[in-house]
């Protein structure tokens, strides 16, 4: 083919072709544009061609000719233009005219599809959090509750629940002035004492929570237990497990949620609890934890000030093990344990809120509770 001869893909109607149209090549000469297909070729010369746009946007070129007048010649192809043949020819300048127009819309409008997709995205995203608060709001609190049994299930065997009845009535001693502060609309809390000699407590959706005999052994005093507990059952009542999960599950499933009938989600959740444990809590959940178990302190007259002296304790154990950054110090759902930002925190709220009591004092022999335990871990 010769320098000043093209060929582009395109096609023809005529009531000729089978179902009035065939697909073929355009063959572009300084002389004439030739359309070629298994069915023969037709040419049209170029002196009186006819250019006309149509299709969708404008995508296609139209060819005719007065020669031809039931013969049509398109293509997709509006390189077609180029061709010197039509580049020269002063007729052609308003269909090229037209071509660079439909061209620049349609960039124009693809750009502006793919900002509004990525504005589209980048919201959904800046509004995962919300979403997934909304979705945890409208959870059955029965359905927490299987989602906080399959993970304490998975995760704490009965065989190292402590089980020991005096050991749990001294326990309930602890958590009792706790629970009746907190007074929750929703939840009914259950404690369980975890053989574990890590610095570690949890609380799951639905209200089980387990205190290692690590932290129980560790602790000098029963404000920083209640300290510790009051910490994570901030986590269970503002449900940000729960709105971890959700936001694990996916954005997608978040979103139907929101707008339709959460039983959809509710079974995913179940499946996806035995990784609860394994999610860290963002610092933003942290802080909310950390300021609602001080209120909690605060409502039932106990001393908050065992926190941060717990808080104390990580730390110290952080540098003994060389990890500054280890995680799980306070809670095996936490992300960051011990930070110095949190102790500044929390030394603000009892500047401001606490004072210096009178604090309620608890009734229990806090040595001899743990003296039993450690004798129970050796039996």
């Amino acid at each position: 083919m010769g320098q000043d001869q093209w060929q582009f893909e395109g096609g023809a109607f005529h009531d000729s072709l089978p179902s009035g149209r065939s697909s073929g090549s355009l063959e572009v000469s300084p002389v004439s544009v030739k359309f070629v297909s298994d069915h023969g070729q037709i040419e049209f010369p170029v002196s009186g061609l006819k250019v006309e746009l149509g299709g969708s946007a404008n995508r296609m070129l139209f060819l005719k000719h007065d020669d031809q007048p039931d013969w049509t010649f398109f293509t997709t192809d509006q390189a077609i233009m180029t061709h010197p043949v039509f580049a020269r020819d002063e007729r052609m300048a308003g269909a090229r005219k037209s071509v660079r127009r439909t061209k620049w819309l349609s960039r124009a409008s693809a750009f502006t599809f793919l900002g509004a997709t990525v504005a589209i995205v980048l919201g959904l995203w800046w509004s995962k959090a919300p979403m997934a608060a909304a979705v945890a709001a409208k959870i059955p609190v029965e359905m927490e509750e299987k989602i906080g049994d399959a993970a304490f299930s998975s995760h704490a065997p009965s065989s190292k629940l402590v089980t020991d009845e005096e050991i749990l009535a001294d326990f309930k001693k602890l958590s009792d002035p706790l629970i009746e502060a907190i007074d929750s609309q929703r939840y009914t809390f259950e404690f369980h004492i975890l053989k574990d000699s890590s610095l570690n407590a949890f609380a799951l959706p639905g209200g089980k929570m387990a205190i290692h005999t690590g932290l129980l052994l560790k602790a000098e005093s029963p404000e920083e237990i209640l300290g510790v507990m009051a910490h994570e059952l901030a986590h269970v009542e503002m449900q940000h497990s729960m709105r971890n999960l959700m936001e694990m599950v996916g954005l997608y499933a978040v979103i139907s949620a929101v707008f339709g009938d959460v039983s959809g989600i509710a079974a995913i959740l179940v499946n996806n609890a035995p990784y609860l444990l394994r999610m860290k809590f963002s610092r933003d959940h942290e802080r909310e934890a950390d300021a609602q178990g001080f209120e909690y302190l605060m409502e039932a007259k106990l001393d908050p000030r065992g926190l941060i002296e717990f808080f104390g304790k990580i730390q110290q154990e952080q540098e003994k093990s060389g990890m500054p950054n280890m995680e799980g110090a306070l809670s095996v759902l936490s992300t960051h344990p011990a930070t110095d930002e949190r102790i500044k925190n929390l030394n603000k709220l009892i500047e401001e809120k606490a004072g210096q009591g009178p604090y309620r004092k608890i009734d229990l022999d806090f040595d001899k509770f743990q003296e039993k335990l450690r004798n129970h871990l050796t039996q």
